[in-house]
Formats: structure tokens, sequence, C-alpha cells
């Protein structure tokens, strides 16, 4: 597949010269026979279901590394659920020369020459698939879809993704969760007679737990008697008595009351399991809170830091500033990160052990994305178990059981049935309510009920296994900080400086010659030939920079 002289149509050479794959970054085993599979395939889609924490982003950038090089393809464009999600993808490309733009406006156009590509979301795609379509008609490209299901979201994202890139030279789709178990095909996919979607590589959890590129998890579920109002009735229960659909949604969102005595008694324990795991030989492990939204966790965040004296981090989906504050979170010592959607899916923070489930969301690809986020290995310590502390719903309990169960994943092809329960959120639950009446009043103590974890973790790590916590347990250990890896400036982030420098440039030429922004900006692009700022290379923008500062100087 590599070879691109049997290919007369084959791609031009990438825009910069590309390093060797870096000796010191070899490839897993699972990544080696992934990528023996791509060179054998002979279709021009190609899915790769490795489970989370594997090193999915690895393995695709290897297959975009060793067809730029052959000249395959002389462009990449990485497709993502979120923003921050594409910076990541950028910045672990430029680890590998790889210089990706990530999030380029559709309104900018193709990315400038210095790039061998661009990292955007499914969202961008589906609201300019022409533009995308004509740049990848121009230069042969290799599409990576990371976590592809999101196509199924709406359908005009399946749509117009196709639009966008059934023209392009390779499809590489990478799924790390189960796709939807709905009527929406995820495009590219292929399914059997009976719906199943076919991969054409599968790596699943139990084999990454025996490989050891994965922790084993250890579920902790907690009961506590709840109590809340529903259509004027006071209603009581703990999470082991079965209630309709309606009133166990209630029942959970009872206990995830940021004041009530249970999100007390989950966070008090879920800090004193982080403090034994940073005892434990792991002194930077992290913490995590998924919260079921922006309120939600603001409340959370204020009680855990009472209690863990220290403020933890607050992350709110893709709000300006989030990815720095995740990135700075990741490389630091800090203890919690509190978030609501940011951290479920796809963010690579190493560290977290400990995680609360404090969410109503109970579909089984959420809980996926959210169990992915700890299971995750480091090169130390040895004993690495992470631990997720949940709410004893059943819905929630049967999915913990099942979580490193490898299925093939079906399409849904029969209408759901009025007596079929099918997966609610509280938003589908409260809508169209008679009366509204649900008021949350009290939850009680809670109550460890039992673990949940898998025969392979206890085979694995059979001394691992969840002990009351002491305050023995839960002195600190230090450990001197391993050196960071030096790190290189890709292309976009030199480019943001850059531009980040022209700015202030410019604003302060226009107050010494009281000339706009706009004129001396149109000067100094024509002066170095470049169309815009937004489409100037990084050559363009530091002749550019120099000229201003020439001008300051005088």
């Amino acid at each position: 597949m590599y070879d691109s002289s049997q290919h007369p149509t084959g791609g031009r050479a990438p825009a910069r010269p590309l390093p060797k794959w870096p000796g010191e970054r070899p490839l897993r085993a699972w990544q080696e026979e992934a990528t023996e599979a791509v060179r054998a395939h002979t279709e021009t889609s190609f899915l790769a279901s490795a489970t989370p924490a594997a090193g999915k982003t690895t393995f695709g950038l290897h297959i975009a590394h060793r067809m730029l090089s052959a000249g395959f393809v002389s462009r990449v464009v990485v497709v993502g659920p979120t923003t921050h999600i594409c910076r990541q993808w950028a910045a672990d490309a430029g680890r590998y020369g790889i210089d990706l733009e990530p999030n380029r406006p559709n309104s900018d156009g193709p990315e400038s020459g210095d790039f061998h590509g661009v990292a955007v979301t499914y969202q961008t795609i589906a609201a300019g698939p022409e533009t995308h379509r004509q740049a990848a008609a121009r230069r042969s490209t290799l599409l990576i879809a990371d976590e592809p299901h999101h196509m199924g979201d709406q359908a005009a994202w399946g749509l117009q993704a196709r639009r966008a890139f059934d023209g392009a030279r390779f499809r590489l789709l990478l799924s790390g969760t189960p796709f939807r178990s709905d009527n929406s095909a995820i495009p590219w996919v292929s399914y059997d007679a009976d719906g199943f979607s076919q991969a054409d590589y599968v790596y699943g959890y139990p084999q990454a737990l025996v490989d050891r590129v994965c922790r084993p998890i250890t579920f902790l579920p907690y009961d506590g008697e709840m109590e809340w109002i529903s259509d004027g009735r006071l209603r009581s229960a703990d999470f082991d008595l079965l209630l309709p659909a309606v009133e166990s949604a209630r029942r959970l969102r009872t206990a995830l009351s940021p004041e009530g005595e249970w999100m007390g008694e989950v966070l008090r324990d879920g800090d004193a399991r982080l403090s034994a795991v940073r005892a434990d030989g792991h002194p930077d492990a992290g913490g995590l809170v998924i919260a079921s939204d922006q309120d939600h966790a603001r409340a959370i965040a204020a009680r855990l830091g009472s209690i863990a004296g220290e403020t933890p981090e607050l992350v709110m989906s893709d709000e300006p500033g989030a990815s720095r504050r995740i990135a700075e979170f990741a490389s630091s010592n800090r203890r919690w990160l509190v978030s609501v959607l940011m951290v479920s899916e796809g963010v690579d923070i190493p560290r977290l052990r400990v995680g609360i489930y404090a969410t109503a969301a109970r579909t089984e690809l959420f809980f996926r994305q959210v169990v992915g986020r700890f299971i995750r290995t480091t090169p130390g310590p040895r004993r690495q178990m992470s631990y997720l502390l949940m709410p004893a719903d059943s819905r929630l309990k049967a999915l913990a059981h099942e979580i490193e169960m490898e299925r093939r994943h079906a399409l849904d092809l029969s209408p759901i049935g009025e007596e079929e329960e099918r997966e609610i959120d509280d938003a589908d639950l409260e809508q169209g309510e008679p009366g509204g009446g649900f008021a949350a009043l009290a939850s009680g103590d809670a109550e460890l009920d039992e673990a949940i974890m898998s025969e392979t973790a206890l085979q694995l790590f059979p001394t691992d296994d969840p002990k009351p916590l002491t305050k023995q347990s839960t002195a600190l250990k230090t450990e001197a900080p391993s050196e960071a890896e030096p790190k290189r400036e890709s292309a976009y982030e030199a480019r943001e400086r850059l531009r980040a420098e022209r700015r202030s440039l410019v604003a302060k030429v226009a107050q010494r010659t009281r000339k706009s922004h706009r004129e001396i900006q149109a000067r100094i692009n024509r002066a170095t030939r470049a169309p815009s700022v937004a489409n100037a290379t990084i050559d363009q923008l530091e002749r550019g920079n120099e000229m201003l500062r020439r001008e300051l100087w005088r």
C-alpha cells in the first residue's frame, strides 16, 4: 500500500520533509500487527477498534507518517469530537514531525504550506463540507476519523462527512467505544446481515490487560437511603429497590446532590483513596470527578476543595482556556480535576487513578468513555490499579460488570416497543411530566456496596483488591519528579506565537503612525506576498514581524 510507484495518481511529497520515526518510541505489538493489517488491506477504508488507552493516536500517526513518507498521500486530516481533542492530536503529531493545524476555520480555506494537514471537529466538517472536499481533491488526503460514532449523532454529520471525504485517498477509522445502538449507520463502516459492525482489526481491553498496556480498574459502588418528592408524594428508597425508570433516575439525582450526605461521604472516600494511591508509590496520582452540569460541577468542586485542602481544577466543555488548563493539570502534581463533559472522551491524563462518577448519564457509550480516562498506564509504579467510585445504581453496576467484555457492536434494526426500556437521560424524563413534581430532599450516608473487579484484574494484581482505608494508609510518600521530555515547537504553536506577536507589533505601529490596523496588515502582507495573516506561512509571518520591529526601532 505504501509503494506510491504502484499508484500513478499517488500523492505529491509532503509540504515539509518528515524526520524518521523516532527510535525511542517503538510501537507496541498490537500497533505493529495493526500496521501490517493496514498494509495488506485492499479497500480504501479501515476500521481499527482498540480499547481506550491502548495507543490509538500513536497508531494513527504512525500510519500517517508512513503514508506521507512514501508519498502515498501528501496531506492528513484528523477529525475529532472536540476542539481540545483536535489540539491534542496536533500536539502529538508534532512529536513525529507531522505538523497539523488544529481547529482551522472553514472561512480561512485550506491550510498553508507549512502544514501537513489539519485537525478539525466533526461539526466543522458538517458546516463546510465543500471546503474540505475541494482540499482533498487537490491533494491526496488521508482521513483519520477519531471515534467515528459521532457521525451518527446527527444524520447531517455523517452525510456531510461523506460529501467531504468520499474522495479521500484513504480513510482510517479509530474507535475505542461501542458504536451507537440505533438505526444510524456510521459512514465507511461495514455491517453484516444481522447489523453487526465489522472491524478490520480489534484489540480488546482483556488483551490490553494481559499485555500490561492498560491498567485494571476496580468499581466501588456506593448505596444509601435516598428521599425525594415526586408528584407531591414523599418517596424513599435505596439502590436495591426496583423502581420505574423515571423514579430510578430521580433517586440517582438525589444521591448526586452536592449538598447531600451521600455525596459528601463519596468525596471523602475518594480523596482518602487518592491519598492511599499516592502513598503506594504514585506520588503525583490524580483524581477526576465527572459532574452532571456546570452548576453541579462548581458545587462539587467547592465541597471537594474543603475536604482535600486544595482547590480542584474546574473545566467546562469547550470553554476558552480549557485545553490549556487540562494540559497544565496533566503535567502538575495537583490532586483533583472536576469536569462536566470535557474529560469524558479522548483526553490523555495518564496519572488519573481515582474517579468519582457523579453524573446521571447511564449510557454504555458514555460510561466506557469515562472508564477509559483511568486505564492509561504510566512508567511506574509496578502496581497500577485504578478505582472508580459510583452510585450503586443497577444500570451502572451492570455496565461495570460488562466493561471488559469485548463484543461486536450491532445496529438495532428493530423499532423500540412500547414496553421496552430504552436508555434515558434526565432531560428526557423531565419533559412532559404532569406538574413537574420532583425535588431531592435528602441522601443518607453512603455505604460501600460490593466491589466490582474483573477476574482478569484479580489474576494480574491479586494484592490490589480494595481494602478499608485507614489513616496510616493515607500517609504520603515523596519522590523526585521525573525529568520532562524536551518539547519541540510544532508548526501550529509557532504560527500562534507569531500571530500573537504580529497583533502586538501592529498595535504599536498603529499607535505611533496613526494608521489603521487593517492598513498596516495589508501593507505587510503585500511586502511578504502573504494572501492574509490567516493564510501566511511561518516564514512570511517571521519576515513581516521583523519588518514591523525595524519600523519601531527607527
